[in-house]
């Protein structure tokens, strides 16, 4: 995860920062053995600017942040010549193991996400949302599932929100709206062709769009308007979206809890005429 976040944050580093950053990735058993005044000299910065580096990669302190490098350098170690079926789970693992490692991928993903999160940013995102007319919810394969609880829980408040998987609808509906509206983009990549027309489309209809993606650099986020990132251990080898999904369903859920908090008194009658009217079923 420390490499991963190194890399993922590097556009938005300063030039010490980067400098830190580039010195950690080339020296990570070294630094095991280091203090962070005994790192703060060999790379030739200040002790207070490690600290602040290793808190914005998400570590309240530098043994914190030592802790995990240790882990990370024996996961390498022990699983190097290992087949992975998914990030750090291997072909021989244990169900035990697999359970374990599965729960553990998944906190960390939630904890990074919702560490990583501008409170004042998010405020102003679900203000765009709760002002838009109308919203169009995107996101194809295993996205497509993380859209659909989204879909689901604006509609639990009468939030004027659809979800489609089909690219021919999702731009049959677009043709409908205009910039009153909001598209809301979930792409993990963020890198899906479709996805990226869509948005093309409606960005050229002045339609404000909103995307949830990997905290990494790419092409859906750095076209939308507002972006909100997540943060997951899951990397190429993965075999499916876990912790992924996962963290983007807790951002799901913080934009239906604080939308309901704005408009308590009408969405707390939805949500109760809702429960009323489906409760025979």
């Amino acid at each position: 995860m420390i490499k991963k976040l190194i890399v993922s944050l590097k556009k938005d580093m300063t030039p010490k920062e980067s400098e830190i950053g580039v010195y950690i990735l080339k020296n990570m058993k070294e630094i095991l053995n280091l203090t962070s005044v005994e790192l703060a000299l060999k790379i030739g910065v200040g002790q207070s600017s490690i600290i602040k580096f290793i808190k914005k990669l998400g570590f309240n302190k530098y043994g914190e942040f030592k802790i995990q490098l240790s882990k990370e350098i024996e996961n390498d170690r022990l699983y190097k010549n290992k087949e992975r079926i998914h990030d750090q789970i291997y072909l021989d693992d244990s169900l035990e193991e697999v359970s374990n490692k599965t729960l553990n991928e998944t906190i960390k993903a939630l904890e990074k996400t919702v560490g990583n999160i501008n409170y004042k940013y998010m405020e102003d995102v679900i203000e765009e949302i709760k002002k838009s007319k109308k919203i169009l919810i995107i996101g194809s394969g295993m996205s497509s599932i993380v859209a659909k609880d989204l879909e689901i829980k604006f509609m639990k408040i009468k939030i004027d929100a659809l979800h489609y998987e089909s690219p021919h609808m999702q731009l049959m509906k677009l043709a409908t709206m205009d910039s009153n509206d909001m598209v809301i983009s979930i792409s993990h990549r963020g890198e899906t062709e479709d996805v990226i027309d869509v948005i093309k489309k409606a960005k050229n209809k002045n339609i404000k769009v909103l995307s949830i993606t990997s905290i990494e650099k790419n092409t859906v986020a750095s076209l939308s308007d507002f972006n909100l990132k997540i943060i997951s251990e899951e990397n190429i080898l993965r075999s499916s979206a876990i912790s992924s999904r996962m963290a983007q369903l807790i951002i799901n859920d913080i934009i239906f809890l604080r939308l309901t908090q704005k408009d308590y008194k009408n969405t707390k009658n939805y949500i109760k005429e809702s429960r009323n009217l489906i409760k025979h079923i």
